[in-house]
């Protein structure tokens, strides 16, 4: 059988810095992307026709929803936010809990 000898142990107890800005500025990141995601789906379904054209269907029956950038921050951006904030919370009393 082969023996394996590791100089390091991995699992030594030791707890590395945080990085708390760099951990900050990803969320940051990662949140500006689902946004500007959400923008281009939000725009790539109101451009004219082309929502028909992926659904291949014409149907000019139904009413026309106009959902402005204004809005589409309000409803996407902003629970999003809130939801973010309140686990962030929800982590940060856990963790304060579990130093004491």
């Amino acid at each position: 059988m082969t023996d394996f000898a590791l100089s390091k142990l991995i699992l030594n107890g030791k707890k590395s810095a945080s990085s708390a800005p760099g951990n900050v500025a990803y969320a940051v990141f990662v949140l500006l992307c689902f946004w500007a995601g959400a923008q281009l789906l939000n725009l790539l379904v109101h451009a004219p026709g082309v929502y028909e054209h992926l659904m291949q269907m014409q149907d000019t029956g139904r009413p026309r929803v106009e959902m402005g950038l204004a809005v589409g921050t309000l409803f996407g951006l902003v629970p999003f936010l809130g939801g973010c904030a309140i686990l962030g919370f929800v982590a940060l009393v856990m963790r304060w809990r579990r130093q004491r």
